[in-house]
């Protein structure tokens, strides 16, 4: 009679932790259903894209010979792909580029100082590049793609033969 009474206990528990499972899981799957089948109504503002122009610095970008780069395809009138905070976020038309000259300050015997091109950067270049291209206009700024257009925002530009790093220094909207 032990035995029975034992596997009764099991077997009367074990019915109301499925039953309660069942319960869970039958509550679960009607709510689905039905919170699926309800036209839900998402409210989407049709973004305002708008003109914009976007200045990125390169610091120290590595290159042997930087005319053939410059000439070639970091060029004005040419498409870049631009990466925001590492997401790729689409393509902008290349402004300007303009190289900035790499200078150090040189105390003169004098004691003045004198800024002169630093002879150790045969090979870095400084460049200040405009890309132009369209982006949403929110209460909370200028997005390009799912990423925010800011000051000092990490900015990777891409082309046919050059891959870049720099920062965002400044973001003008176009009228």
């Amino acid at each position: 009679m032990v035995v029975l009474s034992f596997k009764s206990r099991i077997h009367r528990r074990f019915s109301y932790i499925v039953g309660r499972f069942l319960l869970v899981f039958i509550l679960l799957l009607v709510s689905v259903i039905c919170s699926s089948a309800l036209p839900v109504a998402i409210a989407q503002a049709n973004p305002l894209l708008q003109p914009v122009e976007v200045d990125v610095l390169i610091q120290g970008m590595g290159v042997s010979k930087p005319q053939v780069l410059l000439e070639g395809g970091l060029k004005a009138g040419a498409s870049t792909s631009v990466t925001l905070r590492n997401q790729p976020e689409g393509a902008m038309n290349i402004k300007s580029v303009k190289q900035l000259p790499i200078a150090i300050a040189v105390p003169q015997p004098d004691g003045s100082v004198k800024e002169l091109p630093d002879p150790k950067n045969n090979y870095k270049v400084d460049l200040l590049i405009t890309l132009t291209g369209k982006a949403q206009v929110q209460k909370q700024g200028l997005f390009f793609g799912k990423s925010q257009l800011k000051v000092g925002t990490p900015t990777e530009i891409e082309g046919f033969s050059y891959l870049s790093r720099g920062s965002v220094i400044d973001v003008r909207v176009l009228n």
